[in-house]
């Protein structure tokens, strides 16, 4: 039997696997399946990948939702209610947690200490059914919860909004965008904040016009450097809060893709240790709902986690010699070799890859189609990163540390990098890749970003693959 965990019907699917000893045995989004960004179903190949003896959690409490929600307007959220409230009553599975505890679920039974009862569990999200964020000792027990419309982000998204960019998909695009611009309304924000928890859900609109009136005429990077600055002082709020529960924190939900927030927890002094879920998001309480029901069953509290390539299998081998060659001569390239990544970051199975001493900030972010200002992440040896940065640095670009070099094309305007420090014993042939280059060039790092466009989902399988390279005519070596 597997424990099977199943995220769908609201925002970026996901599907995952974790056996009786506690490997996990697949996880995926279903948009690199399908190539819709964010897709919120699950297609039928991974749906059926589920076996008759599986033991299938879902990620939420469907009916908290259903009635919760009833009484607001479908577009609250931006998504079909009416539709998925067909889907619910369809539903079909063998057990069910909640939205915040499958968050808190992804980050704690991944951890990498062993200890669990020095630990306490942070969520921040939107919203999932009604909480917004939960705070857990190590028996999932609750410590406190804040519900809609206290939200940072759902705050947040509509910041997101204001900057003219999409919301529910490029939040940290309106985090790269607040360092060029300068906090004039974070102070008014959290005044705001507690006056709406004042005034009761029955004013959940009130944000909305408390933000339009306020931002009228603001510049775009002073609403997001406003709103980046407010999310800063929320975490810290909640870090305060919830220290004396524990010496080492796991955090997890959509908002704890925020590395700017996650860095000054780390910092901080007030945890031994800060572990950031590597797939934080919906899709990640795939993995989150999975693990939780294998606690149930077993009393086991960690699963085992090695590293973040989990999903499909190219089924194939590159060369590294091959891929620096092209890069030493064309700059740039792709790469989709092995099993693809879960979570948000391509980690050098499904990456855009180049040479960080060249001026290709703009060709790579022309490609991507992305916005010029947009940052870029390098992708280090372990053994050299603190030589070239400084500050906390690991495996899954969680984190921003200020450069100690002049690599323009990996720092971003305010000095600091999101480093992927890339260790000697990574599974991946982005390691090989890399030690070729500085066997060859004397540098020690690449610069790494998804191979997918803006507004599509990484590239998934080979047929992905050679599509992405005839279109935006970039050589990906498969």
């Amino acid at each position: 039997m597997r424990y099977c965990g199943w995220s769908e019907l609201f925002h970026d699917a996901g599907i995952a696997f974790v056996t009786e000893s506690g490997e996990i045995d697949f996880a995926t989004h279903g948009e690199r399946y399908t190539q819709r960004k964010f897709d919120p179903y699950l297609p039928e190949i991974l749906l059926g990948m589920i076996k008759n003896d599986d033991h299938v959690t879902f990620y939420e409490d469907h009916s908290i939702r259903k009635n919760k929600w009833k009484s607001l307007e479908y577009d609250e959220l931006s998504h079909s209610f009416p539709m998925q409230q067909v889907a619910y009553d369809a539903l079909d599975y063998d057990d069910f947690t909640t939205h915040h505890l499958s968050h808190a679920a992804a980050g704690f039974a991944t951890r990498p200490w062993e200890s669990s009862e020095d630990t306490v569990i942070l969520t921040v999200d939107g919203v999932g059914e009604w909480q917004t964020v939960g705070a857990y000792n190590h028996k999932y027990e609750e410590i406190f919860e804040m519900q809609h419309p206290l939200s940072l982000g759902l705050f947040y998204t509509y910041c997101t909004k204001l900057c003219g960019l999409r919301t529910m998909e490029e939040e940290y695009v309106t985090m790269g965008m607040s360092s060029y611009g300068q906090d004039i309304l974070s102070d008014q924000i959290w005044s705001m904040f507690w006056d709406l928890k004042d005034k009761g859900v029955s004013n959940r609109n009130h944000y909305k016009e408390w933000f339009d009136h306020k931002t009228k005429n603001m510049k775009k990077e002073d609403i997001a450097a406003s709103i980046q600055a407010f999310a800063e002082q929320f975490f810290m709020y909640l870090a305060e809060k919830i220290a004396p529960h524990g010496k080492k924190l796991v955090v997890s939900g959509g908002c704890a893709q925020n590395i700017i927030a996650m860095t000054k927890l780390k910092q901080s002094g007030l945890f031994e240790d800060v572990w950031v879920a590597v797939a934080p998001t919906d899709a990640g309480s795939a993995l989150g709902a999975a693990a939780y029901s294998y606690w149930k069953h077993t009393g086991h509290d960690r699963i085992n986690w090695t590293d973040a390539f989990l999903g499909y299998d190219m089924g194939c081998t590159i060369n590294p010699k091959e891929v620096v060659d092209h890069l030493l001569e064309h700059e740039y390239c792709g790469i989709a070799s092995g099993r693809a990544e879960y979570g948000p970051r391509a980690l050098g199975n499904r990456s855009l890859i180049a040479d960080p001493r060249k001026d290709v900030k703009d060709t790579v972010n022309t490609i991507k189609r992305r916005q010029k200002y947009r940052p870029f992440a390098p992708a280090i040896l372990e053994e050299y990163a603190e030589e070239y940065f400084d500050g906390p640095m690991n495996e899954y670009m969680q984190y921003v540390a200020k450069a100690k070099h002049d690599m323009n094309s990996v720092i971003h305007v305010d000095g600091t990098s999101r480093v992927q420090i890339v260790r000697k014993d990574c599974s991946s042939i982005f390691r090989k890749i890399i030690e070729e280059f500085y066997d060859r060039t004397g540098v020690p790092m690449l610069l790494n970003t998804s191979l997918n466009i803006r507004g599509k989902p990484m590239v998934n399988n080979k047929h992905h693959a050679n599509d992405f390279e005839m279109m935006y005519r970039v050589k990906v070596f498969t």
